[in-house]
């Protein structure tokens, strides 16, 4: 969505700091509110990732103030694993190194196994992405850079993932076995660097058929500088390694390049993050994300809200109504109206939605949010052309909405709304709002083009 949701009004609503401490609102003033919100949006994602795979390829020197990846992102891994994620790690650091990092982390309680070279170095005939050992779904992998990994190599690392371990790959000691293979000298291996590290990474992201692929780097930040947003779908990298290269940034515009290529082999995401402690936990586990998010194709849909959307709701408003550009509401007051919310689903994950509530003739249309990766393709124009036709349909002569960001006043009136005074509202409408605020009124008749 381009810019901030339209005005709302809510009925009787108590302020932040006299709220019952069971409702709460979203994103208010009190520092306990905010931190069960922030526990229920992690709780929240934690059960929509549980048991799902994750690779993460943590480059030498990855993380910030020289540390390696590893070591920077330590806590966000065993956050990640304490909540069920299963994580196999590609470390690019020199092997003594990364074997001590990982005896000490075992030690004060981590569950890391370290995997000297058991990513195969031979085309398999069997090309299938098993979800566990003794299974093996079909899974079309496309061309995934260097050669792609079968059931029968993937079985150490399964085997360590269903042991409830966190394997953790030496980039290394594979890149020598593979010199060797390939008729080079295994006594002096190569020296193991970024693009290194993310090939051995997406071939294991595809035989292990990860639902997610994160790539440290430092060129997270020229990649936010380069790219508009920070969600590109598949079909938005026709072009882009190459205007990437236009700008200046070769190195970015090959990983780029990559990322295209493991969205080709069916990888449903790639992110591209720093290596910075807090990033990783970010990116999984709150709505905002912190890395460059490309996806593969994703079903969208907009359907109307069921009661098992209330969280997200709550969630998606949150921002909005910390920033004031809503007004507050509690849960008991989405539950109550859910009949009147529509959401805008991405792969069954609410990403947006608004409102849509009945005043006789009329319908207002409010609460516009969506998720801040995913604003700019439209998603806040779908969901006021689908609500206009629901309202048509149920018979409403007219919608209007309100706001009081001059951006969201341009939106109306490119979806063909008029400009009007809140006077010429419905009166119930009228009596259950706060005329002291500074915003405007639109409204369309509807059947009109």
């Amino acid at each position: 969505m381009t810019g901030s949701p339209p005005e709302t009004k809510h009925r009787d609503l108590p302020a932040s700091n006299s709220v019952p401490h069971e409702n709460h609102p979203p994103g208010g003033r009190d520092s306990d509110t905010r931190d069960l919100f922030r526990a229920l949006e992690l709780a929240h994602y934690a059960a929509r990732f549980r048991e799902q795979v994750f690779v993460i390829a943590l480059p030498s020197g990855g993380g910030s103030g020289g540390e390696s990846g590893f070591e920077a992102l330590l806590v966000d891994l065993k956050v990640l694993a304490g909540y069920r994620i299963q994580l196999a790690l590609v470390a690019a650091d020199p092997m003594q190194r990364m074997e001590k990092a990982v005896s000490v982390a075992n030690k004060r309680g981590a569950g890391f196994e370290y995997i000297p070279a058991e990513i195969p170095t031979e085309v398999p005939e069997e090309r299938n992405a098993p979800s566990a050992p003794e299974k093996a779904p079909e899974k079309a992998l496309g061309k995934v850079p260097g050669k792609v990994p079968g059931k029968k190599e993937m079985q150490p690392v399964w085997e360590s993932l269903q042991q409830g371990k966190l394997p953790v790959i030496a980039l290394l000691p594979f890149l020598a076995k593979e010199a060797a293979n390939e008729g080079g000298d295994a006594s002096t291996p190569p020296a193991g660097g970024l693009m290194d590290a993310y090939r051995v990474a997406g071939r294991l992201a595809s035989g292990l058929g990860a639902r997610k692929l994160f790539l440290v780097s430092h060129l997270a930040g020229p990649l936010r500088q380069a790219i508009p947003r920070t969600s590109i779908a598949a079909e938005e990298m026709e072009g882009l390694p190459e205007k990437i290269a236009g700008a200046g940034q070769e190195e970015a515009s090959s990983l780029c390049a990559f990322v295209r290529d493991c969205l080709s082999a069916g990888i449903p995401d790639v992110i591209v993050l720093e290596g910075r402690e807090g990033q990783l936990f970010r990116e999984v586990f709150t709505y905002e994300g912190a890395g460059v998010l490309f996806n593969a194709y994703r079903e969208t849909r907009i359907r109307r809200a069921e009661m098992r959307d209330v969280m997200d709701i709550a969630l998606l408003l949150r921002p909005e109504i910390a920033a004031e550009r809503i007004r507050p509401i509690v849960e008991s007051e989405i539950e109550a109206a859910i009949g009147n919310y529509w959401v805008y689903e991405m792969d069954d994950m609410p990403v947006g939605l608004a409102c849509l509530k009945g005043y006789g003739e009329e319908a207002e249309m409010a609460q516009f949010t969506t998720l801040p990766r995913f604003r700019g393709k439209g998603r806040a124009r779908e969901l006021a052309i689908h609500l206009a036709g629901v309202a048509h349909e149920q018979g409403f002569q007219r919608v209007f909405a309100l706001s009081t960001d001059p951006r969201m006043w341009d939106f109306f009136l490119s979806l063909g709304f008029s400009q009007v005074e809140r006077g010429e509202l419905p009166p119930q409408w009228r009596a259950e709002y706060d005329m002291s605020r500074p915003s405007r009124a639109f409204r369309k008749t509807l059947g009109q083009p």
